[in-house]
Formats: structure tokens, sequence, C-alpha cells
């Protein structure tokens, strides 16, 4: 149960983070802290996963994911690294963020949208599995268009590329949460679809 908590406020919080056009600066970088704190517990909560990563057999799938889960701890801590340094209200009297770094954390933390995706993508595959019905595959569709068009709403193109972009601000707080909701979603479908189509892959 604590587990549970804990991913849903991790979610929750992450896609505060990138409607940050609708918050003030300083909510920004409270939530990035609670972020950090939240990943922390998390890891602890999955402790037994960390002491197994030495043990056992290795097959295609189980690799798949150590290389999934180590990237994304890779990119947040590098995105949370950048999202300090860049940091322009909370430790403002350090004068250490200058617009490269501020490009980097922006470029590191979409690349984190993706690799969350891909994550959720591979710890709810079995829950995927019991799930088989016609509908699921008409809403898998859905989620993945409007993933899609949720992508050209936020201008992921552009903010993932590090380039400014002429996008406009459009929407509220809610819309904008719910559209990199979708584009999170969309990735993690994906993930399941292709994870069913590897039936050959070992555990």
């Amino acid at each position: 149960m604590k587990k549970i908590i804990v991913d849903i406020l991790l979610l929750l919080l992450m896609l505060l983070e990138y409607s940050k056009v609708h918050l003030p600066g300083e909510i920004h970088e409270i939530i990035g802290i609670l972020l950090i704190i939240l990943v922390i517990i998390h890891l602890i909560l999955n402790r037994n996963y960390l002491k197994a990563i030495p043990k056992g057999k290795y097959g295609s799938k189980r690799k798949a994911l150590l290389i999934v889960n180590i990237s994304f701890f890779i990119v947040f801590g590098l995105t949370t690294i950048f999202g300090i340094l860049s940091n322009q209200y909370l430790l403002s009297s350090l004068n250490i963020g200058n617009l490269s770094i501020i490009s980097y954390h922006k470029i590191l933390a979409y690349v984190c949208l993706i690799i969350l995706g891909i994550h959720l993508g591979f710890n709810l595959e079995k829950v995927f599995k019991k799930i088989d019905s016609k509908l699921i595959y008409l809403i898998d569709a859905a989620i993945i268009l409007f993933g899609a068009y949720s992508m050209i709403q936020v201008d992921f193109f552009n903010h993932i590329t590090g380039n400014p972009g002429f996008s406009q601000v459009s929407g509220n707080l809610l819309i904008t949460t719910l559209e990199y909701l979708s584009i999170i979603l969309a990735i993690t479908i994906i993930t399941k679809l292709i994870l069913l189509a590897q039936r050959d892959w070992t555990e």
C-alpha cells in the first residue's frame, strides 16, 4: 500500500513539474525537492529489487528492464543536478544557473518523461496481460492518438531538442497536466504492445 501511495504521489508531482508554466517558479523548485525525497523513499521501499540485481539469471526481458531502470535513475539524477544548478529562487544567492544549464535541465527532463513511460510499461506488463479484449485495443489506440496530439500541444519536440520553439501557452494547469499524462500513458501503451509482441523473450 505504501508503494502505491508513493508511486501515485511521484507521478502527480512529476506531472505538476511539467506544467510549471502555470505555477510560480518557487512552487516548481519546491516540488522538485519533494520529488527527490519521494524517489529516495521509492528506492527504499523497493530495496528487495535492488538487492536482487546481482542475483539470479538474466534473460532478455530482465536485462532490458534493468537497462531501463538504470537509465531512468541516471537521467533523473542528472535532471535533478541541472535543476539545482539552474535554481532561480530557493538557491538564487548561489548565482550558478545560466541558459545552457537551464537548457540541459529541460532536455533531460523530457528524456526522463520518455523513460518513465517505458518504465511503467515494463512494470505494469503483468497487469496488462490479465486484460485481453478488443475494447482495450481501442482504448490503447485512443490513448496513443491523444498522446501524439498532446506532444504537438506542449511542443514536445522543441523541448527535448533544446529549441525555444514558437508555441503559445494555452489551456490551464489541469489541461496541461492531462496532456503530459497522456504522453506518458501513450509511451507506456507502446511499450506494452512491444513487450506483448516479444513472446519469445526469456524472463
